[in-house]
């Protein structure tokens, strides 16, 4: 139980930056606008969710849930 929460709370912490290397997203893309970046975003994840839907409504119908 101790390796696991050692190993939880290490990766918890790696997903935080240091305050003096952390950029902002406009920053760090040079040529892009905050709304811009939001619009990618939005567009992929929508498509992530439609390719995670037509998967999962594959095996769930191939399992008969």
């Amino acid at each position: 139980m101790i390796k696991f929460l050692s190993f939880l709370t290490i990766t918890f912490l790696s997903f935080f930056s240091i305050s003096a290397q952390a950029r902002c997203a406009v920053c760090y893309t040079n040529g892009l606008s905050g709304a811009s970046i939001a619009v990618i975003i939005i567009l992929l994840s929508a498509i992530f969710l439609f390719i995670a839907n037509k998967i999962l409504n594959k095996y769930l119908n191939r399992n008969n849930i």
